[in-house]
């Protein structure tokens, strides 16, 4: 009796315990991306907005890595520190981070400007390279799958993060359909509810990208680290 008790007040202290460290890194989360909600909610995506939602946008990529480099902590240490953790990880990786986030945000941007203006007229060749820049738009967000954990988590330069993620993108493709998939599942939901979603389960979403790619991430600890 006593043994089932330990172990139900195991589990239940498991639980309650990620739920806190889930809760109080997703709002740290939101803290650091309120430029980005509040042009969310103000402007509308039209070219004209685009300058200021991309400057909106740059804290979000140190924010994303703090969160990574949290998740692979719980994921290998099955306990966090969330505040002291969350803030380190923002801290120690904000320059890296935004090295490679900017120019991955200037790509992204502008090839969703191309896409729109693929899309005013529906020709066949406009319809061509509409699906071009799409699957453009879907690799780069397969790299940064990589790009944000791999800077999380090591100091490599500029270009060697480049590399690996994009090298990994080929070579683990069951992960990299596995982080696809999750983003997927993730969208459908805010489809089905709210476009608020993801920053509701921003720490949730994290954590289970940094699970399917842990082994991306040995074996980058393992071959490409003394």
């Amino acid at each position: 009796m006593n043994k089932q008790q330990e172990f139900g007040q195991g589990i239940l202290s498991v639980v309650t315990n990620h739920i806190y460290w889930f809760m109080l890194t997703n709002i740290y989360f939101v803290f650091c991306n309120l430029i980005f909600l509040i042009a969310f909610m103000t402007l509308e995506p039209e070219l004209s907005n685009m300058i200021l939602i991309f400057i909106a946008l740059i804290p979000t990529g140190p924010a994303i890595t703090a969160l990574c480099y949290v998740m692979d902590k719980l994921v290998r240490e099955k306990e966090i520190s969330p505040t002291r953790d969350f803030f380190y990880g923002y801290k120690i990786n904000f320059k890296d981070t935004l090295k490679v986030w900017l120019p991955m945000l200037a790509a992204i941007f502008i090839l969703i400007i191309d896409l729109q203006y693929f899309y005013q007229e529906s020709t066949k060749i406009n319809q061509i390279m509409a699906i071009v820049f799409l699957v453009g738009l879907g690799f780069l967000i397969c790299i940064l799958l990589y790009v944000f954990p791999i800077t999380a988590k090591f100091k490599f330069r500029m270009r060697d993060v480049f590399k690996l993620s994009f090298y990994y993108s080929f070579k683990k493709l069951k992960i990299t359909t596995g982080n696809i998939g999750i983003l997927i599942i993730a969208l459908f939901l805010m489809i089905i509810t709210t476009d608020f979603l993801f920053i509701i389960i921003a720490s949730v979403l994290s954590y289970v990208l940094t699970l399917n790619s842990r082994a991306v991430i040995d074996d980058i600890e393992e071959n490409y680290t003394k």
